[in-house]
């Protein structure tokens, strides 16, 4: 989900699409009632603005209605309720909700470059974390570096950020932004250590490797990745092309 206040939207306007549905079946028994008994039709100012508000209402809810039928698909099958989600919304911000759950079911099965195109459609549209922030990985994964550094910068995904700087080899920017993200953070993830082991031995001195590695390791004790990370002096670039495989680019 984008945020709370989208999540809401979407909620609210399922209901009132089904409550318009509602009013729209109770409109139209009466009007069936009547004609039936005086074999007449007759539709009043008051029936035909219910009618045609619960309609509308009805339309506006179209995306919400493909939104949750493909929330009950297999990922695979769902991309063409995504899609008519999108197509059939109104108004921008839902639009820009909808082209962010298309991007998040392309991610979630692995196909990058679509996510990518939901997820920009998305921000085009209307600024979203959650799109931004989707990007950013995404822009890793793929290589392209210079959008990936670009889009986390802007989301203040500093460890992205400073992941980005590492496989372009730049050392010394990417120290600089480890750096100040530990001076600026209340408190400070065994990552960022990680990170400035990592450069450390990429920049050959071993011993603030072992330093830092130690620092990260008492923070997150037996945590895999940074085994990983210790045992591997190509850690950046071998997990990021790994990324690079799984999400077909």
């Amino acid at each position: 989900m984008i945020n709370d206040d989208l999540f809401i939207t979407a909620v609210v306007m399922f209901l009132v699409s089904v409550a318009a549905a509602l009013a729209l079946l109770v409109v139209l028994l009466i009007t069936g009632i009547n004609w039936y008994r005086n074999k007449k039709l007759k539709i009043s100012l008051i029936q035909a603005g219910m009618i045609l508000g619960s309609m509308f209402v009805l339309y506006l809810g179209v995306p919400f209605w493909c939104l949750a039928i493909a929330g009950n698909m297999e990922l695979d099958k769902a991309e063409t309720m995504h899609i008519l989600s999108v197509k059939t919304s109104l108004l921008p911000s839902v639009r820009s909700f909808m082209e962010a759950e298309l991007g998040a079911s392309y991610m979630a099965n692995f196909e990058g470059q679509k996510a990518i195109d939901a997820y920009e459609a998305s921000i085009k549209i209307r600024d979203n974390k959650f799109s931004a922030a989707n990007l950013c990985l995404l822009y890793l994964y793929k290589g392209d570096l210079q959008n990936a550094i670009s889009m986390c910068t802007k989301e203040n995904l500093m460890q992205s950020a400073a992941a980005g700087y590492i496989l372009q080899n730049d050392y010394e920017t990417s120290m600089e932004v480890v750096d100040n993200t530990i001076k600026s953070s209340q408190k400070v993830s065994c990552w960022n250590f990680a990170q400035k082991a990592y450069i450390y031995r990429k920049l050959g001195n071993q011993d603030m490797f072992k330093e830092f590695y130690k620092k990260a390791e008492a923070l997150c004790p037996g945590n895999a990745a940074l085994k990983r990370l210790y045992e591997n002096k190509n850690y950046y670039s071998d997990f990021y092309m790994q990324k690079k495989k799984e999400f077909n680019f």
